[in-house]
């Protein structure tokens, strides 16, 4: 299309051509047809036309905070003017080496350029860049600017790098972090020994299932799968639970609380693996207690005409409008995030497959709810329960609420239940000057009391400040 300028210039053509031949005036003719002379020589020109472009190398799996490398070339054919290509990358990736942006100049020939560059990942997730984008522009502007994308696939996959802690050593004799470090024999399979028929439940293996009990029970009476179960060896469970909510954000874009918390959970879930425990996971919304439940009159409703008989009105009488009744809204539906108790390799990869989707709200449930959804893998194993979470004094019903609901599975007559309340100090995450500093000390003050009360109801709190301490360091200072 035509710019606006071509437009007026056209129109000034045409009007100097139409006075020329009406007045005979030689000057006003070779002034209108010189305009579209020009005109006549841009469009056989042309901008460029046809633009391929196509990226090398494949889809990469990387770390956090590791660089990555890409090289796209643009192919450039027809037409002559300048053409720029501009490979968009995902706001927290940032650009090390080379250049992802370049600008040339198309001749008559076919005319090939590339761009290559090296980015740092700063943020865990898959990053999927889809198109390339580039723009033409006719070297005498005579157009309008071609502005377009091209497909040009990449997949990055940027995994969060887990918090080892295999250097804790001997750890009976420097904390009290119920970590099973004896579990170092291979446990938790099944055995031989029968044990018992039962009810088919979700996470249950397709291979135990007695078909012949089920057809059995089918053919008598509607009946769910019957699984087998087998006697299992001396077997550890570990359940971490994830918080999710709105606080869990404190911080940048790239370094903050939930970041610092998957990390810690992956840095756990490795611990435990690794001393072939079962391990599970599960993530919910520490802010959900809000709308926990529906509300339910304790007391019958007061009788006012009872209460005020024989008192005069004072106000005029007002007669009720006949308004439509709207039906309540139901409470929205919650939705579980749970990867239940497993061994090895095939749990890590799970566990790290859901680390890279986590982000805030990414739960449904609170503490109590997501409990409840996966009690039936949680009776008769007395595990130990690892809550990743930010303590905060202002609200902590839900926390408390959760753990009195864990001690239906660890048992309340225990000295000590195996329950951790891991905290992420997020306001001192958030703290980019001093002054911030000093404010987080003092809100992590005012956390004191909440902590003294978890430890007398057994709990093993961990404070870990990710700018002070590394992760190792937290589990260690928690001495008996």
């Amino acid at each position: 299309m035509l710019t606006r300028d071509t437009q007026e210039l056209v129109v000034s053509g045409v009007t100097f051509l139409v006075m020329g031949m009406f007045l005979g005036n030689l000057i006003l003719i070779v002034l209108g047809l010189f305009p579209i002379v020009f005109l006549a020589l841009g469009i056989l020109i042309g901008q460029p036309r046809e633009v391929v472009i196509t990226r090398g190398g494949e889809d990469q799996k990387v770390w956090v905070d590791h660089q990555v490398e890409d090289t796209v070339t643009a192919t450039v054919r027809g037409g002559v003017g300048l053409v720029t290509l501009s490979d968009v990358l995902p706001p927290s990736f940032q650009l090390d080496e080379g250049t992802n942006f370049k600008a040339m100049w198309k001749g008559p020939g076919v005319r090939e350029a590339s761009i290559g560059y090296k980015a740092t990942c700063a943020k865990r997730g898959r990053f999927q860049l889809d198109t390339v984008s580039y723009e033409t522009r006719h070297p005498l502007q005579i157009t309008d600017n071609t502005l377009r994308e091209h497909p040009a696939p990449r997949t990055y996959i940027v995994q969060p790098k887990p918090l080892f802690v295999r250097r804790i050593r001997e750890r009976k004799a420097i904390t009290r972090i119920p970590m099973p470090m004896e579990a170092r024999i291979k446990f938790g399979f099944p055995t031989t020994d029968f044990l018992e028929v039962r009810d088919y439940q979700p996470g249950d293996a397709y291979r135990n299932i007695n078909w012949k009990v089920t057809a059995r029970r089918i053919s008598s009476r509607p009946s769910a799968l019957q699984v087998n179960e087998y006697e299992r060896e001396g077997k550890k469970v570990v359940w971490i639970f994830l918080d999710s909510a709105t606080h869990m954000a404190l911080g940048t874009t790239v370094k903050n609380t939930m970041e610092y918390a998957v990390r810690a959970a992956l840095g756990l879930a490795d611990f435990y693996l690794g001393r072939e425990c079962k391990v599970g996971l599960c993530i919910y919304d520490y802010d959900a207690h809000e709308w926990e439940g529906s509300y339910q009159r304790l007391r019958e409703a007061l009788d006012l005409d009872a209460a005020f008989f024989g008192v005069k009105q004072m106000e005029p009488t007002i007669e009720e409008e006949e308004v439509e009744a709207v039906p309540l809204e139901p409470r929205p539906s919650t939705w579980s995030r749970i990867l239940f108790p497993d061994l090895g390799r095939k749990q890590q990869f799970r566990i790290m497959r859901e680390m890279l989707n986590v982000d805030v709200r990414y739960g449904g449930e609170s503490l109590k709810e997501a409990i409840h959804s996966c009690r039936r893998h949680i009776v008769g194993t007395l595990p130990l329960f690892i809550i990743i979470t930010m303590i905060d004094a202002s609200k902590t019903e839900g926390l408390f609420e959760g753990i009195r609901e864990l001690y239906k599975y660890s048992g309340r007559l225990r000295k000590n239940p195996s329950i951790i309340a891991f905290n992420v100090q997020g306001y001192n995450i958030a703290a980019q000057r001093e002054e911030e500093g000093m404010a987080a000390d003092l809100l992590d003050f005012r956390n004191r009391p909440v902590y003294g009360a978890l430890r007398r109801m057994g709990v093993t709190v961990i404070n870990w400040n990710p700018r002070t301490q590394s992760f190792a360091q937290a589990l260690i200072q928690q001495r008996a």
